[in-house]
């Protein structure tokens, strides 16, 4: 991308593991320069096929303040890096993966909160390292 800021993309979930990547996202940004876009993907859950009965305001608020505390942990210790955040709704692989189109990088944490106790690597990022069409650094 000759003459244009790269572009850093990280999944937020309000895990400590995705504060982590927002982390070295930004790091990585304020030594090379760049942009930070941290997104955080909301979906209505479904379990056994069937849609739990939790309102979208309530989810979409709940997703904006992971969001909102994530980026302003990460701005108060890198305040000279350029972030931008997005809330969407949608299938958080294949909103990351979207992203990874428009991405130099994408910055993942190791596991969410919907990991198993144990798992080196959760699922999504699992999937997102397989699909993303960037390179992809997930951080543990």
């Amino acid at each position: 991308m000759a003459n244009e800021l790269p572009v850093v993309v990280v999944g937020i979930d309000g895990s400590e593991e995705s504060g982590r990547a927002l982390r070295w996202g930004a790091e990585y940004v304020h030594l090379r320069g760049g942009i930070v876009h941290a997104i955080c993907v909301w979906a209505q859950p479904v379990q056994l096929g069937y849609r739990l009965p939790t309102p979208d305001r309530e989810l979409e608020e709940h997703g904006q303040a992971m969001l909102d505390s994530a980026v302003t942990t990460a701005r108060q210790e890198f305040p000279d890096v350029q972030l931008k955040q997005r809330l969407i709704r949608g299938h958080v692989v294949d909103e990351l993966v979207e992203f990874s189109k428009q991405a130099d990088l994408m910055v993942l944490g190791n596991k969410g909160h919907g990991a198993f106790t144990g798992m080196l690597v959760g699922s999504v990022a699992m999937k997102v390292v397989h699909h993303a069409t960037c390179p992809v650094l997930v951080v543990r």
